[in-house]
């Protein structure tokens, strides 16, 4: 259900109608080119199948551990000791309580976020030791991508989709999408949906200032989006048109105008967008390298050949502390990284908007978003958990739960002016929300191409073909790896 969002005075009827204790239909989002055609509409209609269970007060362990922290997001998945007013927290509180008191357990988050890395990070060797100890030191985790996808080919967690009882990824509490691109051998081990918020704050987005766009008189990028013309080409174009020495110092810096900041992840986000993955799974179930090809490196190279002009476009990475001033300050007028980034201009008095990555051309169906990997966690089950059918049970019931409460939540506080300031941006985040990218190529970093590629944008270099032979080899090693490894994870 998450991922069929609501746009305008839709979502705030259902907002209202939740408040008031009913039930509400919620279309899906339109994918397609016609952004503007009206959308079927879908309801939860039936609470998940559950036993009745008496878990004698229980604690049901949730270990979540990734890069990103509440410090960050705000938000904590799954802690919330008391309501406090903030709307998200008071929404996980009562969502616990209510399964709480379904299944007469405690909900307890173990906290060690901010330490998920390669495959080595503090939250994968615990559950590595408290399977090899045969322990049952968690029931769940929310672990960091990077993470849980080597937890999952090395056999220290569970086939969500056949060893779970109770957990039902059918269910459109759950991501449909995450399920379709993460399944390895018909096996899903790791997942997303109305349970978490976090993969939500990790999508790719372009933040635009409306301001300087009326200003320099340039197309409205709502409606480029909505006629399928918001092209790379045209994201280009339109950026070019802004540029200006505003000190007159000769020397392009935090003082300057831009019509683009650009994120360093954005190298990904521009290949995902059109279409194409680094990693894909194919007709056999294995994953495969498909990074290289005529499309992936036309579109390199003509973001690249903008990019690389300082005195057109500002780089995060170079001073990724004073951005946020001058995107404030209208002197930026495209700015590519998250929608968590957000939140930092809720007191922003210029009038912004957001939109989804530019389609490759006009011909591509739809616009695609990344899924930001270094950020993303994931819900798994650990292969050793002291009641299996419990974990099903109360994930099920999380999920479920979460429908009426954090979602909502979510997206008032995201469409109530904190955030998200119009209509349009609301109807823009249908469309990010709606056609995501998982790409396994990044989660599971074959042959480091995601920090290869930042780094040609880091060096200013342009020789993609050089660097993506460099690192092939490398690549289809861990591929070999990989598949194998999971033909025979039982």
């Amino acid at each position: 259900m998450k991922h069929r969002y609501l746009s305008g005075l839709l979502l705030i009827l259902l907002l209202a109608q939740i408040s008031c204790g009913s039930a509400a239909d919620t279309p899906a989002v339109t994918t397609g080119t016609d952004t503007t055609q009206a959308a079927s509409e879908t309801t939860v209609t039936n609470a998940p199948e559950l036993p009745e269970r008496d878990y004698g007060g229980e604690s049901f362990d949730i270990l979540t551990a990734g890069n990103w922290d509440n410090t960050w997001t705000e938000i904590y998945d799954f802690m919330a000791e008391e309501e406090t007013g903030e709307p998200v927290n008071d929404a996980v509180y009562r969502r616990n309580r209510a399964v709480e008191e379904q299944f007469n357990v405690v909900i307890n988050e173990i906290n060690h976020m901010g330490s998920a890395v390669g495959g080595t990070g503090k939250g994968a060797e615990f559950i590595k030791k408290s399977v090899l100890a045969g322990d049952n030191a968690y029931d769940a985790s929310l672990m960091g991508a990077y993470d849980v996808s080597t937890l999952a080919y090395n056999g220290y967690i569970l086939d969500l989709a056949s060893d779970v009882p109770y957990l039902d990824l059918t269910n459109e509490w759950w991501d449909q999408k995450a399920n379709a691109d993460l399944s390895m051998n018909g096996k899903m081990y790791y997942t997303t949906g109305d349970i978490s918020t976090l993969d939500n704050d990790c999508t790719f987005c372009i933040l635009f200032n409306k301001g300087m766009v009326d200003t320099y008189k340039l197309d409205n990028p709502y409606e480029l989006v909505r006629s399928g013309e918001w092209t790379l080409d045209k994201y280009i174009e339109m950026c070019s048109s802004v540029s200006g020495d505003l000190d007159g110092n000769g020397v392009y810096n935090e003082n300057d105008l831009y019509g683009m900041c650009i994120w360093q992840d954005s190298m990904m986000g521009v290949i995902n967008a059109a279409g194409e993955k680094f990693c894909s799974i194919n007709k056999d179930g294995e994953l495969e390298l498909t990074l290289y090809n005529e499309k992936t490196l036309d579109v390199f190279n003509k973001y690249m050949a903008y990019v690389s002009d300082r005195t057109q476009v500002y780089s995060i990475y170079h001073s990724p502390d004073k951005i946020e001033a001058m995107f404030a300050n209208d002197q930026v007028m495209f700015y590519t990284r998250y929608l968590c980034i957000i939140k930092k201009y809720r007191e922003m008095e210029t009038d912004f908007g957001i939109l989804p990555y530019p389609k490759y051309d006009e011909s591509q169906d739809s616009y695609y978003s990344t899924i930001a990997p270094y950020g993303c966690s994931f819900i798994c089950v650990p292969k050793v958990v002291s009641d299996v059918e419990m974990s099903g049970i109360i994930l099920e019931a999380l999920a479920y739960e979460s429908v009426s409460t954090v979602t909502p939540a979510y997206y008032d506080i995201t469409l109530e002016g904190k955030m998200i300031r119009d209509d349009e941006s609301a109807e823009m985040l249908d469309i990010i929300l709606g056609n995501r990218v998982f790409d396994l190529g990044l989660f599971y970093q074959v042959g480091g191409y995601n920090e290869q590629i930042m780094n040609l944008f880091r060096n200013n270099k342009t020789d993609f073909t050089s660097m993506y032979e460099t690192y092939k080899n490398s690549a289809l090693a861990k591929l070999d790896e990989i598949n194998a490894a999971f033909a025979e994870v039982e």
